[in-house]
């Protein structure tokens, strides 16, 4: 089934003013040709999650996003959950997913920004003009599902290496049905183990500023609800 697409310039709208009204209208458009089903949610049971270990460097494009955008990285202490991931949280994130993987035209940095000649190789923003590369699709995810109420802990900009080995940015959202993976590549929300990425580092559950690399080949099993904090909200 497909539904009417919201147009670029709802996208722009969005990305420009984050409108909780509009952002609404626009994810009941897209749930309604959303191409998962609640069917295809994760299993609730013996879930994998991917560990992390020591503290990592920075990435430079998330450095060079926040000078020069400072509110949005602001210091803030989080608090570590997994999301409780009902039918109507599923349904949303895969809709947000739809959302910003529709409408937004891939291209790469340089061919947007022309940034190589200013001696810049990655530049992270948010795709205002309707375009943008991996990164910018990750950082648009993370915004709208914020702002649908989503914790932002529960949220983290994950690097990953391809099958081919070329760098890619993705968004990692911890819920108690495991580590899913919003991706501009996969179309499908995906268990991190299942996109058949290497994944290097991502952003700390309780520091957003700060980066941790994960633990080569690890992996655990999520069992109970005791091995962390979980949240369930009422989304929208």
């Amino acid at each position: 089934m497909s539904a009417r697409r919201p147009t670029t310039a709802l996208l722009k709208f969005l990305s420009q003013q984050w409108s909780m009204a509009v952002l609404t209208l626009a994810i009941i458009v897209v749930s309604a040709g959303a191409s998962q089903s609640s069917d295809q949610m994760p299993a609730g049971r013996g879930v994998s999650v991917a560990e992390v270990g020591a503290q990592s460097r920075s990435m430079i494009g998330w450095t060079t996003f926040c000078e020069a955008q400072p509110a949005e990285c602001a210091p803030e202490k989080l608090t570590p959950v997994r999301v409780m991931l009902t039918a109507a949280a599923w349904s949303e994130l895969a809709a947000i997913n739809d959302l910003v993987n529709r409408e937004i035209q891939p291209i790469a940095d340089d061919e947007h920004y022309g940034i190589y000649r200013m001696g810049i190789r990655n530049w992270w923003t948010y795709p205002d003009d309707g375009k943008g590369n991996c990164n910018d699709y990750v950082l648009l995810k993370r915004k709208l599902l914020i702002k649908a109420g989503w914790p932002k802990s529960a949220l983290s900009m994950t690097v990953v290496l391809t099958p081919k080995g070329e760098g890619h940015l993705v968004l990692m959202v911890q819920t108690d049905r495991g580590d899913l993976i919003l991706d501009n590549v996969h179309e499908r929300v995906l268990v991190w183990n299942e996109t058949g990425y290497e994944f290097i580092r991502r952003q700390a559950d309780d520091d957003h500023n700060v980066w941790v690399s994960f633990r080569h080949g690890g992996a655990s099993v999520l069992q109970t609800s005791s091995d962390i904090k979980l949240l369930r909200f009422n989304s929208r």
